[in-house]
């Protein structure tokens, strides 16, 4: 662990980081929409909803975990090893898993400061799709 705030972040309960991550990774697609363009918002949400949903997000996933350090790839496991008491209604549960470990993965980046992961992983993975 880099410092204390990074070891306290990643002691956190990983569905509380993804249920942060989630916010964060939808106000990060809703700006670069907001910013790019200019349609009503009814196109918007409909841009939007391509990756800010559970097949969007295990995709992203799917393509990033190649590149995750131990521990980020230690938030992954101990997200996809947690208790999901629910299911997205548009998914498969192996799809809601892999959004959830996204969620907690862009949860404990946001906690840790790490605007720049953020970024690459939006730059790389993201716009594309909108």
């Amino acid at each position: 662990m880099e410092n204390e705030t990074n070891r306290e972040n990643y002691l956190k309960n990983v569905l509380s980081l993804a249920f942060l991550g989630d916010s964060v990774f939808t106000l990060m697609v809703r700006s670069y929409l907001v910013g790019g363009c200019n349609q009503k918002p009814n196109g918007l949400n409909k841009r939007a909803n391509a990756v800010v949903c559970a097949k969007g997000q295990a995709e992203i996933m799917n393509l990033i975990k190649a590149e995750l350090n131990q521990e980020e790839q230690d938030i992954v496991n101990r997200t996809r090893n947690s208790h999901l008491n629910s299911k997205a209604k548009n998914s498969t549960l192996a799809e809601y898993s892999l959004a959830t470990q996204f969620e907690a993965l862009v949860g404990f980046w946001y906690l840790n400061k790490e605007q720049d992961k953020l970024n690459n992983m939006f730059e790389k993975y993201v716009k594309e799709k909108l």
